[in-house]
């Protein structure tokens, strides 16, 4: 019987996307003359709407980027972990909890 031992702690992570619904709200924000004009230039050759789906696509990015930093956090955790062997039944263990949030998730 083969024993893998794998080196770094398994965490499954659960994501924090954002889904952004179709009913929005408002929101004003000021800028400064040059950031405007910057902005609604930027939605046009960037190949946007308006400026506010601009703005919106800027928020999804940064939301992106805080989750892969929290990914990258936990990533590091792991590698400065023991370790735990994976047997078979760790796999399976592994497989079951990551069914069991798949099958959560879905409508």
């Amino acid at each position: 019987m083969m024993v893998l031992v794998w080196k770094y702690l398994v965490i499954i992570i659960h994501t924090f996307s954002y889904s952004m619904p179709r009913i929005t709200s408002t929101m004003t924000i000021s800028l400064p003359e040059d950031l405007k004009e910057f902005v609604k230039k930027r939605s046009r050759t960037a190949h946007f709407g308006t400026p506010s789906d601009y703005i919106r696509g800027l928020i999804r990015e940064d939301l992106q980027r805080l989750e892969q930093e929290r990914l990258e956090i936990e990533l590091m955790k792991g590698l400065k972990g023991k370790g735990i062997p994976m047997t078979p039944a760790a796999w399976k263990r592994m497989r079951a909890e990551a069914a069991q949030i798949i099958k959560s998730k879905r409508p």
